[in-house]
């Protein structure tokens, strides 16, 4: 049973082909009792297939929208651009957006920042805004 197993699914002729197509293989040729459980159990244990194999789970679903803020600066989006040429020794910025009005904020850093450089940063120039402003 083993020898064939290793024929039909670990050869050039079964090709690691998970273990449906190898099933479809051995009973097109042989039988024996319990063979599914075996070829299912050769195949999960096969070290190629589990270092070449491929997530074959669902999406785990449709994308949802993401809620409407009711006021201004109540959510917001950050993200950082890197790789800029050098301007008095800043080559990032950080771009912070209100997602409601859809207004920026950018923000200079040095590309060797730490994060608490960034959250001193985002402190000093969206959360000190007037609440007039926002």
């Amino acid at each position: 049973m083993h020898k064939v197993l290793q024929k039909f699914h670990s050869t050039l002729l079964g090709g690691h082909s998970g273990f449906t197509r190898t099933l479809q293989r051995i009973t097109a040729q042989v039988y024996w009792h319990c063979m599914q459980k075996d070829i299912k159990e050769f195949v999960q244990n096969c070290l190629i297939c589990q270092q070449a194999k491929h997530n074959t789970t669902l999406p785990s679903g449709l994308l949802q929208p993401l809620p409407i803020p009711t006021q201004i600066w109540e959510d917001v989006a950050m993200d950082f651009i890197i790789g800029l040429p050098s301007s008095n020794g800043h080559t990032v910025i950080m771009v912070v957006i209100d997602m409601l009005s859809k207004y920026a904020h950018l923000a200079s850093l040095k590309s060797d920042f730490s994060s608490k450089q960034g959250a001193g940063l985002f402190m000093r120039t969206i959360v000190k805004l007037p609440l007039q402003y926002s």
